[in-house]
């Protein structure tokens, strides 16, 4: 069985919270808490750090990955009418981020580009990553995270840089707490698209250190997102910046260094693009695998061509125009991942209280376990 690192594991999680959330959080956060966005990705912590305080537990107390740890709790039946319903909500999240790329795509940069040529050629780059196994995944990621990091970080200074204006930010903490509590909720209801930690946490040499990841991708996107807002609001304003569809992409478009370097927004589309990949390919692998075990099949990989025409269809019937996905951004995506990445696992997390720990044997592992076998199904 193949073994991922620690620094893969970190990539994949930053892939899947950080991308969309780059682009959409720092506006709707604005709305919500005017030129105080910037507060609710601070206190986001809490409510992270106990979503992963929650995945660290049943990580410990179960002897496999999902889905089969939820099967330890809720018996084999049950578990599989569940996870079920997990492999639509992993598809539903790969294609609502391939359907935001194409939007954004099509709006800002390729106006005249059918969005089927968009879709087809991020499925067609996922389906070839999926075939050839998670390590290749994870090799990916490992590289598209430092490069994507790095220009963020350089984004992020010149913004800085450029014709900022701090008085933008006042009047500091003046705001209510009903509009604080739903920005809050806003700004860390993505943290539960981390749970394919749950399985991943599998494939470390010791399980345990994933929810020590876990926190690292937790700070990293709290800085990253409350840098952008601060940049954001400093730039433009706060009524700029409701007005703006992606005022994000609208700071890095008219940052400039000199009279001689600009437009640097077309090395973020591409650095952007590939972020993209990582956040659609990885809940379509997820919704692959979980199939494979409720269907009982012998391998994922070949359920990843199927599954990209279902994803596609699905991306394009997900809603009508940029508005209405705005809508499920905002009001239907954070319950549906809230409901099913965060309370049915604190449900499990409720019955692994009274579950004794597994036995280790003198190798770290569960005793009466080989965690090659049980994950044998990831074997490349």
């Amino acid at each position: 069985m193949k073994r991922l690192t620690d620094f893969q594991l970190y990539c994949m999680l930053i892939l899947l919270v950080m991308p969309v959330a780059f682009l959409k959080a720092p506006k709707r956060l604005i709305i919500i808490l005017y030129q105080n966005a910037w507060i609710a990705p601070l206190l986001a912590v809490v409510p992270g750090i106990l979503i992963i305080f929650l995945y660290a537990c049943l990580i410990k107390k179960s002897k496999n990955p999902f889905p089969l740890m939820f099967e330890e709790y809720l018996g084999k039946p049950l578990n599989k009418i569940l996870c079920f319903f997990y492999i639509i909500v992993f598809i539903l999240a790969a294609s609502f981020s391939l359907r935001f790329f194409v939007d954004f795509m099509v709006t800002n940069v390729l106006p005249a580009t059918p969005i089927s040529i968009l879709i087809a050629l991020l499925l067609l780059a996922g389906l070839v990553s999926i075939k050839t196994g998670l390590t290749s995944m994870a090799r990916i990621a490992e590289i598209i995270v430092p490069t994507g990091m790095l220009f963020t970080a350089i984004i992020l200074l010149l913004a800085f840089n450029q014709n900022t204006d701090p008085e933008n930010l006042l009047p500091f903490a003046y705001l209510e707490y009903q509009n604080l509590f739903v920005g809050i909720l806003f700004a860390s209801f993505v943290f539960g698209k981390m749970m394919p930690v749950l399985t991943f946490a599998y494939f470390l040499r010791k399980k345990e250190q994933a929810a020590r990841i876990a926190i690292k991708a937790l700070f990293t996107y709290i800085l990253i997102i409350s840098l952008t807002v601060v940049a954001v609001i400093m730039l433009f304003g706060v009524q700029s910046s409701i007005i703006l569809t992606f005022p994000t992409f609208i700071a890095v478009s008219i940052i400039q260094i000199g009279d001689f370097v600009q437009n640097l927004d077309i090395v973020f589309i591409g650095i952007w693009i590939l972020g993209i990949f990582g956040t659609v390919t990885i809940p379509w692998f997820m919704a692959c695998y979980t199939a494979q075990y409720v269907f009982g099949l012998r391998d994922y990989r070949f359920l990843a061509a199927p599954s990209s025409v279902i994803i596609g269809v699905g991306c394009i019937l997900i809603s009508q125009n940029l508005w209405e996905l705005t809508r499920l951004y905002e009001q239907v995506v954070p319950m549906v991942y809230l409901a099913f990445f965060v309370f049915i696992p604190f449900l499990l997390f409720l019955i692994a209280l009274f579950k004794p720990d597994p036995e280790i044997d003198a190798r770290g592992n569960p005793a009466g376990n080989n965690p090659e076998e049980d994950c044998g199904q990831f074997s490349e």
